[in-house]
């Protein structure tokens, strides 16, 4: 962001320069920057088993050429139980082809997290209507949080990237 404030200020300067600039300016944001502290959910993130829960994700960055991966990871393990690429979000065709294959293969999970998104209200519907099934039945049967809140241990959308 600085650098392209500089840029348009007519001024070229390396990114790694800026960083350091920036560094000795302000240390504790260099800091806090560092362990990613903007991007960690304030709670601390527990999933005690496989099958505790399960995570939906998409990643959009080649929507503009018709590529949509969706996933789900399992919250324990960061195993990928299901994918599926498609030009389009779809509800159903995620509820199909994502969250149904990861039950029938793994089981029910006591709770789904993905965003506020749309595409997912098929896949939440089905699994608060097969909420009696689950193991632990205490807990909501999903919970929708923000995106840059929703893995754990701060795994960002890259780390999903380099995972597929």
């Amino acid at each position: 962001m600085m650098t392209g404030y500089l840029a348009a200020k007519g001024i070229r300067a390396a990114e790694s320069w800026v960083g350091r600039a920036l560094q000795t300016i302000h240390r504790p944001y260099h800091e806090m920057r560092c362990g990613g502290a903007r991007n960690l959910n304030p709670i601390p993130y527990h999933a005690a088993y496989t099958g505790h829960k399960l995570h939906l994700d998409q990643n959009e960055k080649l929507g503009m050429f018709g590529v949509t991966h969706v996933l789900a990871i399992d919250g324990y393990s960061s195993k990928i139980m299901a994918y599926a690429c498609m030009p389009v979000k779809n509800n159903l065709t995620i509820y199909e082809k994502v969250y149904r294959p990861a039950v029938i293969n793994n089981g029910m999970w006591d709770q789904i997290r993905e965003d506020h998104g749309k595409e997912f209200f098929l896949t939440l519907y089905i699994q608060e209507i097969l909420a009696d099934h689950r193991l632990n039945t205490e807990t909501p049967p999903y919970r929708q949080t923000q995106s840059t809140k929703q893995l754990k241990n701060g795994l960002s959308q890259d780390h999903v990237t380099r995972t597929m």
